[in-house]
């Protein structure tokens, strides 16, 4: 609770002071437009925590598998990127590498998809130029799907890779976030069967990955995320 209180107050506090300043006459009309602004950040990112502690006590309180269904990879890559591109920065190119042939694992498709979403938005959140490129291809060999999101950003230090899963774990104080996304990664990534972590032998950046169990099929589903610096 004393974790999460800080985190609470803190877009709580901004909501209600800008609130209170774009009532003040005595502040200039273009400045009061500007709360405005603050106002809608603070209320999505205690909105994203809402979500992500709603979740999170969801699947904190067993340890079970979660229930899968066969989903298409393809489309749920697709469908992440779309709505990465909502959200788009000038100077990024966003691209999206897929395999021709859609790629059936069975899964949970919800699950899934949201630990692609918080995978790109942390990639968004730390490039600001560059490019961004989800990529995803099955390897025979090792009978293994992979993933991958690339970035050209700023990456994670080696003595913080644990640190990061962590729950309210937070590398820059001043970057917006709550600090929850990867540890909700890690539930979601644990209920189903899988691992993640962040692969120390990797040095151009960094290189998130996951490996899960696809059940009723050969393949084993393997995620790996990169975040790499401007070159």
């Amino acid at each position: 609770i004393n974790s999460v209180c800080p985190e609470i107050r803190t877009p709580l506090n901004s909501i209600v002071g800008f609130s209170d300043l774009i009532f003040n006459d005595e502040i200039d009309k273009e400045t009061r437009e500007g709360f405005s602004q603050e106002i809608q950040k603070s209320t999505i990112l205690l909105t994203s925590l809402i979500d992500n502690m709603l979740e999170i006590s969801s699947l904190d309180v067993s340890q079970e598998k979660l229930p899968c269904k066969e989903a298409n990879l393809n489309s749920i890559c697709i469908q992440e990127m779309t709505l990465l591109n909502r959200s788009h920065k000038p100077d990024i190119d966003y691209r999206t590498d897929l395999p021709e042939h859609p790629i059936i694992l069975t899964t949970h498709e919800k699950y899934l998809s949201l630990v692609i979403e918080h995978l790109l938005n942390n990639a968004n959140k730390f490039t600001e130029k560059g490019i961004i490129t989800l990529h995803c291809h099955i390897d025979e060999a090792r009978q293994q799907v992979h993933i991958s999101v690339t970035d050209t950003g700023c990456g994670i230090p080696a003595d913080k890779h644990k640190e990061v899963f962590e729950r309210f774990s937070k590398l820059n104080a001043f970057t917006p976030g709550n600090g929850l996304g990867l540890y909700l990664c890690q539930l979601i990534i644990r209920r189903l069967s899988g691992k993640i972590s962040i692969d120390p032998t990797y040095t151009g950046g960094t290189r998130i990955t996951v490996i899960l169990p696809v059940p009723g099929t050969r393949y084993t589903l393997a995620i790996d995320f990169f975040l790499l610096p401007v070159p």
